[in-house]
């Protein structure tokens, strides 16, 4: 049970994504952190101001990406996590696979990849995908309201009943 697997589906391009992975000011920008991150096989990365901290084990370019995990309260040193991107259709899923999570921590990890890791960076290209425009939006809540007619025949006239007004 010391390893977790996860799936995302991402509305972004492979290569968006891995920026999202490797490039620090983008990694601040969902993590709200500094970020250290050189792209360089061997380089010693930092995230969250440095309460996580590894080695870039892997790089294959908006592929698949490796990287030890040692969060500072951890005993573990032997922890890796991989990103394995694959297109579909106009965006990315990426599978997580994380082995050897601290066992005291793998409850926490396990959300932690969703509330603040890969569901941030998925939440960040949701909210910065293009809107429907209101107009249209109104447009087509308005054209559901109205109700069909019937193809041959014409919709009935409505009766007036307008009094006349009558000399004595």
């Amino acid at each position: 049970m010391s390893d977790i697997k996860q799936t995302y589906d991402i509305a972004a391009a492979p290569a968006e994504v891995w920026r999202a992975l490797t490039d620090p000011r983008i990694i601040e920008e969902w993590s709200g952190a500094r970020a250290n991150f050189p792209l360089e096989v061997g380089a010693k990365y930092s995230l969250w101001d440095g309460s996580i901290v590894g080695e870039v084990v892997v790089i294959e370019l908006n592929q698949r990406l490796a990287q030890t995990w040692k969060p500072q309260d951890w005993t573990r040193t032997d922890s890796v996590v991989t990103f394995t991107l694959t297109p579909r259709g106009n965006g990315t899923r990426i599978d997580l696979v994380h082995v050897n999570v601290e066992e005291s921590d793998y409850d926490g990890t396990t959300e932690g990849w969703d509330a603040y890791y890969l569901g941030a960076i998925k939440r960040m290209f949701e909210a910065s995908a293009p809107k429907p425009r209101r107009a249209a939006v109104k447009k087509k809540a308005a054209a559901k309201k109205k109700t069909p007619v019937k193809r041959g025949k014409k919709p009935a006239k409505k009766k007036t009943t307008a009094k006349r007004k009558t000399r004595k």
